[in-house]
């Protein structure tokens, strides 16, 4: 089965392997066989302590290829000539190996994963140095596979293969076959057979990868929203490693060591660091997985220092861990009150290090740790997180910990966990994300990373909010647990109503850290769920004005409101967790939909109102949610009041949409009347590009202005938060006069490409600021036309897009070069 021609990296690799031309990588069934046999989930290897390759994964295994982190080209133990790509996928590497076969196409003969880095691959390291060298001779140890290579084997039943052609030509028996041996019949009729299921396999197997990416796509058009996950929750920090400080290594001295599960175990050096260079930090983010600072510990340790309490504790509890740059992995405090010392405190650790290590230290010196191999991102906020581990400040602190603990697990996490009880649901989560196989699953821990993965990061965040409203219940802190674990015992509800399809148009992680603030907030302030409803009724029912309707900001949080009255019903109950549960299963939100006539399986021919349930929003599940589980007398005239000011929001945000619909289509329309040439010679184009007349500096405009006036574009607010969010927010703010102009008229817009299909453009436009100043804006869209982002850059960094660019569309209309 041909999937599609090769790489230009795999054709350079070959180009002196004496191979034909036009070479095309295909796949067969034997060695998805043989991938699943060897390194499937139930192969031994698996049962062994490898991670699995699943059906999905070679589905995507030109994907790896044409993504990979390396490709080098080798022999196998036979002499035939193959090709190892390389990809690194969070703790662990891809490893996808092909070899030409008899009809000259690249073949994948298997598939399998490693932990760790794929540079300490075996076969990597063996034979790296000589990727590109065609008369290198390096063998290694392949599957014993052989099938994509060429075999030279004499095939005695020539005239039983030609038999089978003949027959499936003419779908009748020839006349030879009727001089064949009834043995040599029944090997042809078992060929044929066999040639018949290794055809539907593949038919099969091309339905199922058709099945997935259409499921993937459906739930990508559904996340609307920013998760946790992208790249704003704490674990994903991006953390910037500085310049090395001076270290002294204490060679003499034992290794020691942190292991954070039987696969993640780091070997640490002693060194003598300058007490200057290091940089102990106490807010959220970085290497810091704390939120809160623990005054008293600084002082303790400043004031009356105890090397019983630290020296020779091992793990994370001995002397503090740091990076190469002074950056605190482990030990704030301990830095911070070593920092402090009083003259009594610092003699006694000076004494102290001489007993334990011999070592005379300066008096601006500190005994520090540092891992003995550099790190990466992950593996840093791993040992930072881990470092917390059952000495938590506070509630957040705890959450943080989670969060990076089970991070690289929760990214696998995209499908639905079928569970028939809230019991059985939180074990299949815990089993999902445990990946250390010699502990016990974590039901607690587990499941609370899964919540927090799933929100979104606003000033009510999960990990923020926990502190917060535990300190409000300070004086009822049964009240306090029984809202946090209903939520965190439904964290695979919510996981899987994100992943329903069912509901496209449903999803709760976008309103879920409000929600479950509205929940405390409701059980704080209402003794019983008729105040509350009362309450709400009376706010929301037809307002004399439809301000709070304007923007979208607010008719956000007015539903989320509502939302979060609706769930903190649920804690009312005798089992909130079980509850909870069973309003969110997908067949009892069906059930209940149909029930209060809110969607059925189909319309009503009858009703042009009525809707199905894939095309039920977040309203119409509000109005589920605030029915579902009452009594019948509960279904008051204050409850409908509410309702009807559900539908009034529904109706306006209906509204809303359609406006800001209109104004992105004759957007899109002005920018696509616009003539444009199409770049082929990107070379030609970077060394001469067309002259690009700047535009007179537009007016500058605050971030209402832009949200009131700028109707062109989809989830404008979305794009100013993900702008506050950014360090340099107040620069990138600035600029928001800039974003308009640019995606009207852009000079350049850049098209880039995966796997064929288009997934977001970059709009480029020059701009004058005073006759000596340009300024160049970026402004990028994904495929729906949603903003992502918005900056000002250099020429230089324009040329490396253009570089990366598949498609390139100039506006300009002469010839001039970019100045750098």
């Amino acid at each position: 089965m041909i999937i599609e021609k090769a790489s230009n990296k795999e054709l350079e690799l070959l180009k002196d392997a004496n191979f034909k031309q036009n070479i095309r990588a295909s796949l067969d069934h034997d060695a998805i066989a043989h991938i699943l046999k060897r390194h499937g989930v139930n192969s031994v290897n698996v049962k062994n302590g490898e991670i699995p390759v699943t059906n999905e994964d070679i589905a995507n295994y030109r994907y790896i290829i044409n993504n990979a982190d390396a490709i080098i080209r080798t022999l196998d133990n036979e002499d035939k000539e193959v090709i190892s790509a390389f990809k690194q996928i969070n703790g662990y590497a891809v490893v996808v190996e092909q070899a030409i076969n008899k009809k000259n196409e690249l073949a994948l003969k298997t598939m399998y994963k490693n932990n760790g880095s794929y540079k300490n691959n075996e076969v990597y390291k063996a034979f790296s140095s000589t990727s590109l060298d065609a008369d290198a001779k390096v063998r290694h140890r392949l599957s014993s596979y052989s099938g994509a290579t060429e075999n030279t084997t004499q095939k005695p039943l020539t005239d039983q293969e030609d038999l089978l052609k003949n027959t499936e030509l003419n779908n009748e028996t020839t006349k030879d076959a009727t001089n064949l041996s009834p043995l040599e019949q029944a090997n042809a009729e078992k060929l044929a057979k066999l040639e018949s299921e290794k055809l539907q396999s593949e038919q099969e197997f091309l339905k199922t990868k058709e099945q997935e990416n259409k499921r993937k796509e459906a739930l990508k058009k559904k996340l609307e929203h920013e998760r946790g996950n992208a790249s704003n929750i704490e674990s994903q920090t991006k953390i910037e490693v500085g310049k090395d400080i001076p270290t002294q290594i204490q060679a003499q001295i034992p290794k020691s060591r942190v292991r954070l599960n039987e696969r993640e175990i780091y070997d640490l050096d002693y060194a003598i660091v300058k007490a200057k260079d290091l940089k102990p930090s106490f807010t959220t983010g970085g290497t810091q997985k704390r939120t809160d600072m623990n005054e008293e510990q600084i002082k303790s340790i400043a004031e009356n220092f105890d090397p019983k309490k630290i020296f020779g504790s091992g793990g994370f509890e001995d002397l503090p861990i740091i990076l190469h740059d002074g950056q605190v992995i482990a030990g704030n405090h301990r830095i911070q009150g070593m920092l402090n010392f009083t003259p009594k405190s610092r003699y006694i650790y000076n004494k102290a290090i001489k007993e334990y290590y011999h070592i005379d230290l300066k008096p601006d010196e500190l005994l520090v740790r540092v891992p003995h191999n550099r790190l990466n991102n992950t593996e840093i906020n791993n040992l930072a997180a881990s470092s917390n581990q059952g000495r938590f400040n506070s509630e957040s602190d705890h959450a943080i910990a989670v969060l990076s603990h089970y991070e690289a697990k929760l990214k696998e996490l995209d499908q639905k966990l079928d569970a028939d009880s809230i019991y059985s649901l939180k074990n299949i989560v815990a089993k999902n994300l445990n990946f250390d196989k010699a502990t016990h699953p974590n039901v607690g821990d587990s499941n609370l990373a899964l919540l927090m993965f799933n929100m979104p990061r606003t000033k009510t965040q999960g990990i923020e909010l926990l502190n917060r409203w535990q300190k409000e219940f300070s004086n009822d802190i049964k009240s306090y647990e029984k809202v946090k674990k209903m939520f965190v015992d439904n964290a695979g509800s919510f996981h899987n109503l994100i992943h329903d399809m069912n509901f496209p148009k449903v999803s709760l992680n976008a309103y879920l850290s409000d929600i479950m603030d509205r929940s405390f907030a409701n059980l704080k302030n209402y003794q019983s769920t008729s105040e509350s409803l009362k309450d709400l009724s009376e706010k929301f029912y037809k307002t004399s004005s439809l301000e709070m309707f304007e923007k979208s900001d607010q008719t956000t949080s007015d539903i989320s409101e509502i939302l979060g009255g609706a769930i903190a019903r649920f804690a009312r109950f005798d089992d909130p967790s079980k509850a909870l549960f069973e309003a969110l299963k997908s067949d009892n939100v069906k059930k209940g939909l149909k029930e209060f006539k809110i969607a059925d399986v189909t319309k009503d021919m009858f009703n042009p109102d009525s809707k199905e349930f894939k095309d039920i929003d977040i309203y119409d599940f509000t109005h589920y949610l605030l029915m579902v589980n009452r009594e019948p007398n509960e279904n008051n005239p204050t409850l409908k009041r509410l309702i009807e000011a559900v539908k009034d929001m529904q109706k306006k945000e209906s509204e809303i949409k359609e406006v800001s619909k209109k104004s992105a289509e004759e957007t899109e329309k002005g920018t696509k009347e616009r003539a444009f040439k199409v770049i082929e010679d990107k070379e030609a184009f970077l060394k001469d590009l067309n002259a690009i007349k700047p535009m007179p500096l537009p007016k500058e405009i605050d971030t209402e202005s832009f949200l009131n006036d700028f109707n062109g574009v989809k989830n404008k607010e979305n794009f100013i938060k993900h702008l506050k969010s950014k360090p340099d927010s107040k620069h990138r703010l600035a600029y928001l006069h800039l974003v308009e102009p640019t995606l009207k008229e852009p000079d350049i817009t850049l098209i880039f490409k995966e796997q064929g299909k288009e997934v977001k453009k970059e709009h480029i436009k020059a701009f004058q600021g005073d006759p000596k100043t340009i300024y160049y804006f970026l402004v990028t869209q994904d495929n729906d036309s949603k903003l992502i982002t918005g900056l000002k850059v250099k020429p230089i960094y324009i040329k490396a897009e253009i570089d990366k660019a598949d498609i390139i569309h100039s506006f300009i209309p002469q010839a001039r070069t970019l100045k750098e």
